[in-house]
């Protein structure tokens, strides 16, 4: 198998996994990058379609406009900034999430006020041997700019060969490094938060990446391995000095993977440490007062949000103090379009993958424990919007009116 020149962009039922699949054993060797022809530019995500006026039988139910309300540029904590040329709108930042931040995600936190949205994280490993699935997180179709794609290996030939390939497919802005994933599978490959362990090793991967492309590189790591071996300034210095353009930190160890508080304290005094390059905190980040405490405890440049957008993407909108109206009939709407855009870009198993959302979305439902054992293993599409719809607006579609873009009856396939 060769690596295409021209990745499928994930959509009409083509995703089958995420970055940590591991490539087959009996896949050949990796084959020379870069690759020769970038990939066409991304196409704008088409925005919800508006409708007006009462809903007439036949017709589908009127569709409220959505997005980031209009207001000033931000200003202040929330000011934009640059991570070498790219330039962000505001300082918000969405965590990269595996099984959470998928092009459908990202395009809705993006449109309600992300200033950057980063990749699922991707193996390296398997991008250089041309994985559908894996190539398929790092791509999609209405990407919304700027994006960084995540990265993670222990190997540098091979990170850098992955880094080249992606930036060959001119499908993004920024190379980001994984090396703060407590995931098993990860860990014991000696990626992710195991590079905290092997500084060297890690400031050898961020050495090669760099060389290899020439857009800007960062990195995303924790405070360490256990509450025993914090060494996140060390590592901080050591990122710095391979020339990262910005580092993130999650505010956690390895060992408390995402229990627990976030230990904010840690992260004292890492914005000055970091000095002209941007720092960007992260860790139970989710409302004004937490992004205040964060960078008065910090002096951090940028605020990762990750939890916090599940089930309440309109949470950026609220920390940039331009909250979407409180209508129900709004929120219901961005429900419906995230729906609607995991069944386009993941076809058959866009259902079982808004899972994670839909659970989230209900989370404050006073029936949520029964819901989520109705729903667990539900294959229609219309019956999830209908709980939604029951959630949100408390009822049916008006009469004689109907809910546009999402099929009935049980998807072919999904599991």
């Amino acid at each position: 198998m060769s690596l295409p020149s021209s990745p499928p962009i994930r959509g009409q039922g083509q995703a089958e996994g995420g970055g940590l699949t591991p490539a087959p054993s009996s896949a050949p060797s990796p084959v020379p990058l870069p690759v020769s022809s970038p990939v066409p530019s991304p196409v704008p995500l088409p925005a919800p379609r508006p409708a007006a006026g009462i809903a007439q039988p036949g017709h589908p139910v009127p569709e409220p406009e959505w997005g980031l309300p209009a207001g000033r540029p931000a200003t202040g904590r929330l000011a934009g900034f640059r991570i070498g040329p790219v330039e962000l709108a505001n300082s918000l930042v969405l965590a990269p999430m595996a099984g959470v931040a998928d092009g459908p995600f990202r395009a809705l936190c993006a449109k309600l006020g992300a200033g950057l949205t980063v990749s699922e994280l991707a193996n390296a490993r398997a991008l250089t041997l041309g994985s559908t699935p894996t190539i398929a997180l790092t791509r999609f179709q209405g990407q919304p700019r700027p994006f960084a794609v995540q990265i993670f290996g222990a190997d540098p030939e091979t990170m850098a060969r992955a880094a080249a390939a992606i930036e060959a497919w001119e499908i993004c802005d920024l190379i980001d490094i994984n090396m703060g994933c407590p995931v098993s599978k990860v860990v014991k490959t000696g990626a992710g938060a195991a590079m905290m362990r092997n500084p060297r090793l890690a400031g050898q991967v961020i050495a090669a990446v760099r060389q290899a492309v020439s857009l800007p590189v960062t990195v995303k790591f924790r405070l360490g391995w256990s509450s025993g071996q914090i060494n996140v300034r060390d590592f901080t210095k050591m990122v710095l000095d391979q020339g990262v353009a910005a580092v993130a930190v999650h505010a956690r160890t390895r060992e408390a993977m995402y229990s627990g508080r976030a230990q904010w304290e840690h992260l004292a005094g890492l914005g000055d440490l970091c000095g002209q390059v941007p720092f960007i905190a992260n860790g139970d980040l989710g409302s004004p007062a937490d992004l205040e405490e964060i960078q008065r405890i910090s002096g951090c440049r940028g605020f990762m949000v990750g939890r916090a957008a599940i089930g309440r993407p309109w949470v950026f909108a609220e920390l940039l103090g331009r909250p979407l109206p409180d209508e129900p009939a709004v929120r219901f709407a961005v429900f419906r379009a995230h729906l609607r855009e995991m069944l386009m870009e993941h076809g058959s198993k866009g259902v079982a993958l808004f899972r994670v959302h839909l659970f989230a979305y209900l989370r404050s439902h006073p029936g949520a424990s029964a819901l989520r054992r109705q729903l667990c293993y539900e294959r229609n599409p219309a019956v999830v919007q209908a709980v939604g719809r029951e959630f949100f607006l408390g009822g049916p579609p008006p009469s004689g009116g109907r809910e546009p873009a999402v099929p009935s009856g049980p998807v072919a396939g999904a599991a």
